[in-house]
């Protein structure tokens, strides 16, 4: 198969017509295409459109009208294919704070998918867990329930988790609380990625968690500690530390669109991943009422949120994000909703990038940066009507 490309872009930069050839789920060679060349069975006509990487989304609760903390493969499913349909092609499975058993079964779901061949035949990929909570700070929850909240604990957690360590790509804690920065150490010495969020650290209290191992921000500037002259919180600490990676929900809503490009001139565009946030809400109309948790969320005007008007996730996609993001240029933009969390992850041999040997995950964009195609390893699993 060879996906004709108008556009091919990628976080290393932008070829104007371009043959993508795939074999066996990966790309084999980006070669250029002539017009005067001839079609072959099964190419892809994109000459008018743009390829891009699939996007990866590290941080998503559900869609659709189904959520991850459902614990089944039916909601994966529905979820996966929910986020094909916005061009994401991989994403991690991400919890909320709740009973260590339903959390347990989210986690043992996941690990089930990705040990299945079938696993990105179905619309995106799970590629792992991103655990938000338990361990977060009831001063900074948000719109996690707050009654199944515990302290940081590496016993705990290994009680719980052990048996799905290789699932658990991603946690979100909350470093000041005690105990946390026991487990921040215990997480990465098995390669868990530790997230600091909902949390109401101080910049010196994130400098301690830097040093024992954490590297990324949950949705910067939302449930955290906020900039201050005096007090740089950890805003200030995700703006000025490079060791750290910044999620953002560039959704116009959670964080101002000026916020957002302060951040970026901070950091670079190769410092932050765009992320949805998403949650069972995203994609259904006005009125849509569903549950996070034991809490009712409503669906209106664009956002979801608790009876007290507290936001409960988002209704964004990455596609959106993308959109939302257009005063960069569209390699920049790929660099953080595909390649950056590619990288986070230890994906960024084979994900996020268009390259020989790469996965063949891509998105095929109309001029509009709407989807019109999304393939996961070389399979259409979305295709626009």
């Amino acid at each position: 198969m060879r996906i004709l490309a108008g556009r091919a872009v990628d976080a290393h930069g932008a070829k104007q017509s371009v043959a993508v050839r795939v074999e066996q789920g990966k790309i084999v060679s980006i070669d250029p295409w002539g017009e005067v060349e001839r079609t072959e069975p099964g190419d892809v006509d994109a000459r008018d459109a743009i390829v891009m990487p699939g996007f990866i989304d590290i941080h998503i609760h559900g869609g659709a009208g189904r959520g991850i903390m459902e614990g089944t493969r039916e909601a994966f499913d529905a979820v996966a294919l929910h986020l094909a349909r916005h061009g994401v092609t991989g994403f991690l499975a991400t919890t909320i704070t709740a009973p260590w058993e339903e959390q347990e079964q989210a986690l043992a779901v996941t690990a089930a998918v990705m040990d299945s061949p079938e696993n990105g035949s179905r619309g995106a990929a799970v590629l792992g867990c991103h655990l938000e909570g338990p361990y977060i700070s009831p001063k900074r929850k948000g719109a996690q329930p707050e009654q199944f909240i515990l302290p940081p604990s590496a016993d705990d957690f290994i009680r719980h988790a052990f048996n799905y360590l290789g699932a658990v790509r991603v946690m979100t804690l909350a470093p000041e609380m005690p105990g946390g920065l026991e487990l921040i150490r215990f997480l990465r010495s098995h390669g868990i990625v530790v997230s600091l969020g909902h949390t109401d650290a101080t910049y010196a209290e994130v400098g301690k968690a830097i040093d024992a191992g954490a590297s990324h921000v949950t949705h910067c500037y939302n449930a955290m500690t906020q900039l201050g002259s005096r007090e740089p919180g950890v805003v200030g600490a995700a703006l000025s530390r490079p060791e750290l990676k910044a999620e953002l929900i560039w959704d116009n809503v959670h964080v101002h669109p000026a916020s957002c490009q302060a951040l970026i001139r901070a950091k670079g565009t190769d410092g932050v991943i765009l992320i949805s946030d998403g949650i069972p809400g995203a994609g259904m109309q006005d009125g849509y009422v569903f549950s996070l948790g034991d809490l009712p969320v409503s669906v209106k005007g664009g956002t979801a949120r608790l009876p007290d008007g507290t936001l409960a996730g988002s209704l964004l996609t990455l596609d959106a994000a993308c959109r939302n993001a257009a005063m960069y240029s569209l390699s920049q933009r790929s660099e953080m909703a595909s390649f950056n969390a590619a990288r986070s992850l230890g994906l960024a041999t084979r994900k996020g990038l268009l390259a020989k040997d790469f996965d063949a995950d891509f998105v095929i964009l109309n001029a509009d940066g709407r989807v019109r195609q999304t393939y996961v390893e070389g399979r259409a699993v979305y295709t626009s009507e």
